[in-house]
C-alpha cells in the first residue's frame, strides 16, 4: 500500500511538471499545440515513476525465482523487503531450536518405583497435549505399565498437568506450580532437579497428594545444525532472543550452548507476545520464527511472523497405524473395576472436585486454523532462513543500484526534455530521443536485477 501511494504521488507530479512544461513554452515562445503535446509527451516519459515501478517488480520477480527453487512460501511478498529492516529475531525452544526426539533420560523416584513413578505420570498425562505428556505416556505403555484412569484432568499452558486418580490429586509438572499448590518437595529432589536443568534435561515433578514422588527427566537436543545458522545470523548483526515455556534453568544453558544472550523463560503463549511489544516498544524490529500453531500468540505480535516446521510434529497416521498395535493396550487402561457395573459404581468425582475442575477445564491454546504466518520455512528450518536473508539482502542491493540509474535517468532527461537548459542554446529534447533512452534504461534495469 505504502509503495502504490508512492507510485501514484510520483506519477501525479510527473503530470503536473509535463503539463507545467508543455504549457510555459506554449505560452511563451508561440509554439504550435502539436510541438507543446511532444514537449509534454517527452517531459513525461523522461519524469514518470515506470522505471522504478518496473525496478521493484525485477527484484519481487527475482526473489521469487529463488524462492521457487526451495519449499519456503511467502504469503505476503512485502515481508521479504521488511524483512532486512529486522534487528531482532526471537526463537521457541521445543520443535524450532530442537531436534524433536523427546525421550526420558531419567527417572528419579522418592518412595516408590521407578515403574511406579512413570506409570503415575503418565496415567495422569495421558489426554494432554504437550509433547512431554505424549513421550511419557508412550513410553509407558511400550514398558508394559498398568496406567490408571483418572476420574477429571486438566492441563495449564506451560506448568503441568493435574488429574483426579483414585480420588487422589496428581500432578506432574514444573516445580514453581507445585510449590503454589503447596506440594511438599524434598532439598535432594530440588538439588537433582537443579543438575539435570544445568545439563539441558527438563525435570518433571510428579506429585501424588500432597508431597512429590519423585522427578521425570526429559531431553530433547539442540539441532546441531542450528548452532551454524545461528552463528550465521549473528554475523549479519541480528541480535537473538530465546523465548521458551522452559525453566530459567534449562533456558540459560540453551542459551549458552547456542550463545543467546537475552533469554526469557517460563512463558505462556500470551507471555511471548507480550515480551515481543517489550522489544517493539525499545525501538527493536522484530521477526519472530516458532510453530505456525503454538506459537500464534507471538507469531502475531511480531513484525513479522516466520513458521518453522516444528520437529515435534509427526506425520498423520494411516488408517492401519490408527488400529491398535499393541495387544495388551486396552488392558493396559482397563481399571480394576472396568466389569462392574454403571449401578453397582461410586461416583469417580465428589461435589466438591467436579466443581473445581469445571472451573478449570482442559487448557486449550486459542488457536485459529486460518492463521498463515508472513514466511514459511521449509524442512531445512533455521539454516534455509539464513539463505533467505542472504537472497533478500543481494535483491535489496539490486534494487538500490537499479534505484539509482532510475535517478540518474529522472536528473538528466527531465529537465533537458523540460528545456530548463535553454540558457545554454538547448532546445527541448524530442520525445523519440527521450523514449529511446527510457527504453535502453529498462533493459539496463533488466540485466542488473537478473545478473548471478
Amino acid at each position: 500500500m505504502k509503495n502504490f501511494a508512492s507510485t501514484f504521488v510520483h506519477f501525479i507530479a510527473s503530470v503536473a511538471f509535463a503539463v507545467s512544461a508543455a504549457g510555459y513554452w506554449y505560452f511563451t515562445d508561440n509554439i504550435s499545440i502539436e510541438t507543446a503535446s511532444e514537449i509534454f509527451l517527452g517531459v513525461f516519459l523522461a519524469a514518470s515513476p515506470l522505471p522504478f515501478i518496473v525496478s521493484r517488480w525485477l527484484i519481487a520477480m527475482r526473489i521469487k525465482r529463488r524462492l521457487h527453487s526451495s519449499a519456503v512460501v511467502c504469503s505476503r511478498m512485502g515481508a521479504l523487503t521488511e524483512l532486512l529492516h529486522v534487528d531482532t529475531i526471537a526463537f521457541n525452544r521445543n520443535g524450532t531450536l530442537t531436534e524433536g526426539n523427546i525421550f526420558i533420560s531419567g527417572l528419579i523416584p522418592e518412595g516408590m518405583t521407578q515403574g511406579s513413578l512413570l506409570a503415575l505420570a503418565a496415567s495422569a498425562e495421558r489426554e494432554a497435549v504437550h509433547p512431554y505428556a505424549q513421550a511419557l505416556y508412550d513410553t509407558a505403555v511400550q514398558r508394559g505399565l498398568h496406567l490408571q484412569r483418572h476420574s477429571a484432568a486438566r492441563e495449564a499452558e506451560s506448568l503441568g498437568v493435574e488429574a483426579l486418580i483414585a480420588r487422589t490429586p496428581v500432578r506432574v509438572g514444573k516445580k514453581e506450580w507445585l510449590q503454589e499448590e503447596d506440594i511438599e518437595i524434598s532439598a535432594a529432589l530440588l538439588t537433582r532437579a537443579d543438575q539435570l536443568a544445568t545439563s539441558g534435561q527438563s525435570p518433571l515433578f510428579v506429585s501424588s497428594s500432597k508431597y512429590a514422588r519423585g522427578i521425570i527427566a526429559v531431553r530433547d537436543d539442540v539441532r546441531a545444525e542450528v548452532k551454524r545458522a545461528l552463528q550465521q545470523l549473528r554475523e549479519r548483526g541480528l541480535s537473538l532472543v530465546l523465548l521458551t515455556g522452559e525453566t530459567r534453568r534449562l533456558a540459560n544453558a540453551t542459551g549458552k550452548e547456542l550463545r543467546i544472550n537475552e533469554i526469557r523463560s517460563d512463558l505462556t503463549g500470551t507471555d511471548k507476545a507480550r515480551e515481543i511489544r517489550l522489544l517493539q516498544s525499545r525501538g527493536a524490529v522484530v521477526a519472530m520464527v516458532g510453530d505456525p500453531m503454538s506459537d500464534q500468540a507471538a507469531l502475531r505480535a511480531a513484525d513479522i511472523s516466520i513458521g518453522c516446521p516444528s520437529s515435534l510434529e509427526e506425520p498423520p497416521a494411516s488408517p492401519e497405524e490408527d488400529a491398535p498395535q499393541d495387544p495388551l493396550h486396552e488392558e493396559l487402561l482397563r481399571g480394576p473395576n472396568e466389569n462392574i457395573s454403571a449401578e453397582e459404581r461410586e461416583p469417580l468425582l465428589p461435589a466438591e472436585n467436579a466443581a473445581y475442575f469445571e472451573s478449570h477445564p482442559l487448557h486449550k491454546q486459542s488457536r485459529s486454523a486460518d492463521f498463515t504466518p508472513d514466511i514459511m520455512l521449509d524442512a531445512a528450518g533455521l539454516p534455509s532462513l539464513v539463505a533467505l536473508w542472504d537472497t533478500c539482502n543481494a535483491a535489496r542491493s539490486r534494487a538500490k543500484q537499479n534505484r539509482w540509474l532510475s535517478i540518474f535517468f529522472l536528473l538528466l532527461f527531465a529537465p533537458a526534455s523540460a528545456g530548463l537548459l535553454s540558457f545554454l542554446g538547448a532546445p527541448p529534447l524530442f520525445y523519440p530521443f527521450v523514449a529511446g533512452a527510457l527504453l535502453l534504461l529498462m533493459l539496463l534495469l533488466i540485466m542488473n536485477a537478473l545478473r548471478e
